[in-house]
């Protein structure tokens, strides 16, 4: 049995949500069995761009239920199933959160109907909701509110039981939230890690790869990783296989790789990154007076160094070297330099970096080109 859920939140800061909607129907494989949708009132404001996208007012919510009111309806409609949901991990976050406030642990296994589209219909262009109704045919009506996207996570789900038809990918993609021992294959795999800054990869048993993260202290965050009882982290627990560990040297060029991989790698799951890193910034004075430079970081070792380049205002990317006369000529430095897609994220990131100053030094290229090495 399984309950496909949709909820509709305040948005704000990240864990301060709070549900302004809910729709969740019981479905047994071939028909909805029971449904339960409602309005809620998050006793919090409702961010303006909420109100726009789903068109749920503070008035609205007004009069609706409290959570408090509505939870036992909706731990009634979710027990002895499966929550399935479009972007599962979001979902599942936000009921864990409302009924934490309330001093209820809520746990049950959970389907991510985007990742198994993603197993299950790999031709698809984009697996956002909308578009993907559309492209296989799907009903969509009220998008943005509960129930029509959660209607819409019904007929998905059905397309996509018909495609596993031994549900066999069904089966491996659920997230069991229980359990507390760590497997063999964990604990090796924790043995084998540095504490090292960089960049980590994950794979599944067909060689996939799942997921990318990064870290200050590598082996820290694996160990949490395979120990978290979170959505993502089980999910990468239940399709585990091998993981490639890269040595960045420093936490800026980790976070700017990453982001950089996310992007042209697209792993199946990536969506824990805290926002607040790559948050929107305006572009430091100092990029539009200097033009072209290079800022420094430690490197990979003690011996060398890492930077990032900015040639006309524009980030360009990243690289390594030992001594300055190895940059010293335009040629030298782009043979050094990983190139990287100027995304908004890594943009908002890379001016933080300079407008906190979170560096070692600052030199222009004609500074760079004048000198074989600087001390």
């Amino acid at each position: 049995m399984y309950t496909i859920v949709d909820l509709e939140t305040t948005g704000g800061k990240f864990n301060e949500e709070s549900i302004i909607e809910v729709a969740a129907y019981k479905f047994n494989g071939t028909n909805i069995t029971d449904q339960f949708i409602s309005l809620v009132n998050p006793q919090r404001d409702i961010h303006p761009y909420v109100e726009k996208l789903t068109g749920i007012t503070s008035k609205m919510v007004k009069t609706a239920p409290k959570f408090h009111e509505i939870a036992k309806r909706v731990i009634e409609i979710t027990s002895d199933s499966i929550l399935v949901a479009h972007n599962a991990q979001f979902d599942y976050r936000i009921l864990q959160l409302e009924f934490k406030r309330l001093g209820y642990e809520f746990s049950m296994k959970s389907l991510c109907t985007v990742i198994l589209s993603q197993e299950l219909l790999p031709e698809q262009e984009s697996y956002k909701l909308g578009k993907l109704s559309r492209s296989l045919g799907i009903p969509l009506k009220d998008r943005h509110r509960a129930s029509g996207d959660a209607l819409a996570t019904v007929e998905l789900f059905k397309i996509l039981m018909e495609k596993d038809v031994k549900q066999e990918i069904i089966k491996k993609s659920i997230v069991e939230l229980a359990g507390e021992s760590m497997s063999s294959i964990f604990k090796d795999t924790i043995q084998n890690l540095k504490n090292e800054t960089g960049v980590f990869y994950i794979y599944n048993k067909n060689k996939k790869l799942i997921y990318i993260d990064f870290s200050k202290d590598i082996k820290n965050k694996v160990v949490k990783l395979f120990t978290s009882k979170k959505f993502i982290p089980k999910y990468v627990q239940n399709n585990f296989k091998s993981i490639k560990v890269h040595n960045t040297g420093n936490y800026s060029i980790s976070v700017i790789k990453t982001l950089n991989e996310i992007r042209k790698l697209n792993p199946k799951i990536n969506n824990n990154i805290d926002p607040k890193i790559f948050r929107k910034i305006d572009k430091p004075n100092i990029i539009s007076e200097l033009k072209d430079f290079i800022v420094t970081f430690n490197g990979k070792k003690e011996s060398d160094k890492s930077f990032i380049f900015f040639k006309n205002e524009k980030f360009i990317g990243y690289g390594y070297f030992d001594l300055f006369n190895n940059i010293n000529s335009e040629e030298k430095l782009y043979s050094r330099v990983v190139k990287v897609e100027n995304s908004e994220k890594v943009k908002n990131y890379v001016y933080k970096v300079i407008s906190q100053k979170k560096y070692k030094k600052l030199l222009t290229l004609r500074e760079i080109y004048k000198f074989s090495d600087i001390e």
